[in-house]
C-alpha cells in the first residue's frame, strides 16, 4: 500500500518497506490553505426613500434593480486545511474517501465603483466598501471521492497524482450554500516503518458558483432619506493547498 505524500528530502531517510497493495488505509492531513480571492457577481434590489412631507403620501420611493460583474471582491488571508482520508489500494490505483475542512480570514471586501457610485446617490453618501462587509471568516466543510495514481520513484519513495469531485458547504459574507466541487493533487511519501507512511501533498480545490444573499442600509439624518438593498452574491470558492499527511497501511510490508 502506500499513502504518498512527501518531499524528496524524505528520501535519505532509511527506507522501510512500502505498504502492501489490495489493502485499505486510513490517515490524516493538515497544513496550509492559500484561498484566492473571490469575484462576485451582485444583482442589487435597492429602495431609497426620500421624505417630501409628512404621513406615507409624502415621500417618494424609488426602486431599482442593478446587476454589476465583479461587483464584490472578497480577499483573504491564509489559512489552515485538514482532512481525514480512508481509501483501498489496487496497486497503482487507488481509491479514497476525503473529509475535509478549511479556513480562512477575511483581509478586505473591495465594492466595485459603480456599486459604490450607485449607493452614494444623493442624498446619501459617504459609503465605502467596508460598509459592505459582512462576516470575519471563510469555511468550507467538503466531502469528496479521489481517484489516485501511484508511480514509485525508489524503492523507498512513492509519488502520486489524480483528482476527486464531492459536495462542499461554503460559509462566507453571513450567509452559506451547498455546491459541487473538484479537486486536483500532487504528492510524494516514504514509508517509515512497515505500516505507516508519510507525506507531503499540493491540492487545488474549487467550487461551482455559491450564491449568498446579504443586504445594507444607509441613512442621511439631515434629510431622513433611506437607502435598503438587497444583493445575490455569486461567485466561486478556489484554493491551493499544501498539507503535511499520515497515513496507517493495513495491508503491512508486501512479501519478498
Amino acid at each position: 500500500m502506500r499513502y504518498y505524500p512527501v518531499l524528496a528530502a524524505l528520501a535519505v531517510l532509511p527506507a522501510a518497506a512500502m505498504a502492501q497493495d489490495g489493502a485499505g488505509y486510513v490517515g490524516l492531513e493538515g497544513g496550509v490553505s492559500f484561498a484566492h480571492h473571490t469575484d462576485y457577481d451582485v444583482a442589487a434590489t435597492r429602495v431609497q426613500t426620500v421624505p417630501t412631507g409628512s404621513g406615507l403620501l409624502g415621500q417618494t420611493v424609488t426602486t431599482t434593480d442593478t446587476k454589476y460583474g465583479n461587483g464584490l471582491v472578497a480577499d483573504q488571508k491564509a489559512g489552515a486545511d485538514v482532512d481525514a482520508i480512508a481509501g483501498y489500494d489496487f496497486g497503482m490505483f487507488r481509491l479514497e474517501g476525503e473529509l475535509g475542512y478549511k479556513r480562512s480570514r477575511l483581509r478586505g471586501l473591495t465594492a466595485s465603483g459603480a456599486l459604490l457610485a450607485d449607493t452614494n446617490t444623493a442624498p446619501i453618501a459617504g459609503v465605502t466598501s467596508d460598509d459592505f462587509r459582512s462576516g470575519k471568516n471563510t469555511r468550507v466543510l467538503s466531502g469528496m471521492v479521489d481517484a489516485l495514481f501511484d508511480y514509485d520513484l525508489t524503492p523507498g519513495v512513492r509519488v502520486y497524482g489524480g483528482g476527486g469531485a464531492g459536495r462542499a458547504r461554503v460559509k462566507s459574507l453571513g450567509d452559506r450554500d451547498d455546491v459541487w466541487a473538484f479537486q486536483l493533487i500532487a504528492g510524494a511519501s516514504t514509508a517509515i516503518t512497515p505500516n505507516i507512511e508519510v507525506g507531503l501533498k499540493y491540492r487545488y480545490f474549487q467550487t461551482q458558483h455559491v450564491h449568498f444573499d446579504g443586504g445594507a442600509s444607509f441613512s442621511d439624518a439631515a434629510s431622513g432619506t433611506t437607502s435598503v438593498s438587497q444583493f445575490a452574491e455569486r461567485g466561486r470558492f478556489r484554493s491551493n493547498s499544501l498539507l503535511l499527511s499520515i497515513a496507517y497501511n493495513f495491508g503491512g510490508p508486501a512479501a519478498k
